[in-house]
């Protein structure tokens, strides 16, 4: 039987410790599959726009759900790490002769720092679920290294929305969040999904200076 008050005080404090480690957005979602973004990536698939990357064909079972791929996976925890920049990004827009370096890839390999806050969580979580006699529980953890789909589970969590460009969008922090979610065996309550706040703006798709949108 779940001690449901101690789980719901572990989120609580899961919500804090993962700020502590550098997070600007944390929120839970169920593991269970959502049917409308399953068949989202199975029209996408069926249209042939995944171009030559055959593995996310191949692998289609494992991104319609977390349960597809780890069938002990009770929740996620979604997670976005803010990479805002200091300076205006678009400063050299309008100077072709000047290289410019996309802000994500400016620093340090996201994958290296995202992990390892993500693995310092989960080793929290593993340490306090035990402590609080919550039984035994499993996590795993994923930025970008497995067949998950961080941004629909993202807007599930309620850390944002998908917006135009595809990208998950924050009312607080903007498109500038990397993603990471940690699968975990706790069944934890989930948060309320994020709502579409893009209305009419296409602002994302008109500054796009390789016009990649279709529509």
């Amino acid at each position: 039987m779940v001690n449901t008050a101690a789980i719901t005080s572990l989120k609580h404090d899961l919500a804090a410790e993962a700020g502590r480690l550098g997070f600007a957005a944390c929120g839970i979602a169920p593991a269970v599959e959502d049917p409308l973004t399953a068949a989202r990536l199975e029209q996408w698939l069926g249209e042939g726009k995944h171009g030559g990357m055959e593995w996310m064909e191949s692998r289609l079972h494992h991104r319609r759900s977390p349960q597809g791929l780890w069938d002990e996976a009770r929740s996620v925890i979604a997670l976005g790490m803010s990479y805002a920049p200091e300076a205006d990004p678009l400063a050299l827009a309008g100077s072709p002769d000047r290289a410019r370096i996309s802000v994500y890839a400016q620093g340090g390999d996201y994958h290296d720092t995202v992990k390892k806050a993500l693995k310092a969580l989960a080793r929290w979580l593993l340490a306090e679920a035990d402590k609080r006699k919550l039984g035994p529980a499993g996590v795993k953890v994923f930025v970008d290294t497995a067949p998950v789909m961080e941004k629909p589970l993202g807007q599930a969590a309620g850390l944002g929305w998908q917006g135009k460009h595809t990208n998950l969008v924050s009312q607080e922090h903007g498109s500038w969040l990397f993603l990471g979610a940690i699968y975990t065996t706790l069944a934890f309550e989930p948060d309320q999904p994020g709502q579409d706040h893009c209305g009419s703006c296409t602002a994302c798709q008109t500054a796009c200076p390789t016009e990649a949108f279709p529509a």
